[in-house]
């Protein structure tokens, strides 16, 4: 009697075991096609090498090599690129005819001592001018360049919009830097030659990474610290163009300034291919800073 009552109520355990056996199958089965669904869209989603299998599918550094080419390609299809250049040359003009033109008046119709001090002090605001139209002009360009890489076409307008809210600490910086290079080539030229190559990038790091001031400066020198040999082969590569081709007979001066988009190429290249790396042991630092619990 017993019995028959344990058997009886074994059988809704046994029922129910049978209806459950389904249930786990199915579930079984679309966790399977789920996991099978997911391996299949990282596997998509993984483009080559730099696919996202071992986490972040970061872009594969670019060789140096890559990068002259690269900067010569993307000079080539955007040839606008030179005209943020031709600004302060055409401002430089200009404002040479006006100088001589107002220093002139002056001395006429004033007398020696005013005139000499209005010249220098126009002359004095005349470099400043230009020093500005120079750093401009190289943002721009950079903006240009980033437009370029992104895989569309350089904009001068488009890239004025994206670029002006940098332009002031753009100048700021710059001038900073300048200062401290001047004040170091004061001081037997060897620490003023250290820190040009340190700073070489801080219009990179200002236009690229909104940096601004003595965090541009730091950024710069972080990166040429990291990026080391490629730093200084792409300004000794830079600095001996800028060198050599003004002393070309008759074309010297064209040359020389149709290279400056290709120079502003090459180290906003390596600096977008090298400053991601610059973060990344930056953050694994503090990482690794941080005490475990």
């Amino acid at each position: 009697m017993n019995s028959d009552l344990e058997g009886e109520k074994a059988q809704p355990g046994l029922q129910t075991g049978q209806a459950s056996g389904p249930d786990v199958d199915s579930a079984g089965q679309i966790i399977a096609v789920t996991a099978d669904n997911s391996s299949n869209s990282g596997a998509e989603k993984g483009d080559g090498p730099t696919g996202s299998a071992g986490g972040a599918g970061a872009r594969r550094r670019r060789s140096l090599s890559e990068i002259f080419s690269k900067a010569l390609d993307i000079y080539r299809d955007n040839l606008i690129l030179i005209v943020p250049s031709l600004i302060p040359v055409a401002a430089a003009a200009l404002g040479m005819i006006v100088l001589i033109g107002s220093v002139g008046l002056l001395a006429v119709f004033s007398g020696d001592e005013f005139a000499a001090f209005s010249a220098v002090a126009v002359f004095f605001l005349f470099l400043i001018a230009m020093f500005a139209l120079f750093f401009l002009a190289e943002g721009l360009t950079i903006e240009m360049i980033k437009q370029a890489t992104s895989g569309g076409r350089s904009d001068i307008s488009a890239a004025w919009q994206s670029s002006k809210p940098r332009m002031e600490p753009l100048i700021l910086s710059s001038l900073l830097a300048g200062i401290i290079v001047a004040l170091g080539y004061m001081l037997f030229v060897i620490p003023g030659l250290i820190l040009s190559f340190a700073f070489y990038f801080v219009a990179q790091a200002v236009m690229i990474d909104g940096r601004s001031g003595v965090q541009a400066l730091r950024a710069s020198y972080r990166f040429v610290e990291a990026n080391l040999a490629d730093a200084l082969i792409v300004i000794v590569v830079s600095l001996a163009l800028g060198a050599v081709l003004p002393a070309i007979p008759l074309i010297g001066p064209l040359a020389s300034l149709l290279s400056l988009p290709y120079i502003y190429a090459l180290a906003t290249l390596l600096y977008m291919d090298g400053a991601g790396s610059v973060q990344e042991q930056g953050r694994d630092a503090n990482t690794s800073q941080v005490p475990v619990q």
